[in-house]
């Protein structure tokens, strides 16, 4: 199994989750917040999602495309499925010497690093995002909530 396949599936173990969590958030609840400085849910769920696909399209080392014209307009669900299949597509499209490539993220976050080690910074933000998301719709009051990665 090539890097790209091991780390679509871990992307996907968590991903799923995300979307599920996203998923519980009603049109009533997009603009939650649980403190007046957290983020409104619907903004928290789009910097993930965004966020996300921006960093692996530089580890794949393509440009982020635009995938929506107007995505204040868009349901968080759509943004959730669109932006999953287009980081995907990236993963796949990688060989197991782009993972090695040097990915120049100075205007970003003022490093170069190993597009292996961009995609795992990809991660680490998702992870410590979804986190954030477990409390909220755990206050807009879901008691039936997934596991922080989906096995199998």
């Amino acid at each position: 199994m090539g890097k790209n396949e091991q780390f679509k599936q871990y992307f996907l173990s968590h991903r799923i989750v995300t979307n599920e969590l996203i998923g519980k958030i009603s049109t009533e609840h997009v603009d939650y917040q649980p403190t007046p400085t957290s983020m409104p849910a619907r903004t928290l769920a789009h910097h993930m999602l965004k966020s996300f696909y921006q960093f692996t399209s530089a580890a794949a080392q393509q440009q982020p495309k635009e995938l929506f014209e107007n995505e204040e307009e868009i349901s968080l669900n759509e943004l959730a499925e669109v932006y999953t299949k287009e980081s995907e597509k990236l993963i796949k499209s990688m060989s197991d010497e782009d993972f090695s490539a040097t990915i120049d993220l100075t205007e970003m976050i003022g490093t170069k690093l190993p597009a292996e080690q961009v995609l795992n910074l990809a991660m680490d933000h998702e992870i410590h995002h979804k986190g954030n998301l477990f409390v909220y719709v755990r206050e807009m009051g879901h008691t039936n909530l997934p596991m922080f990665v989906k096995q199998g």
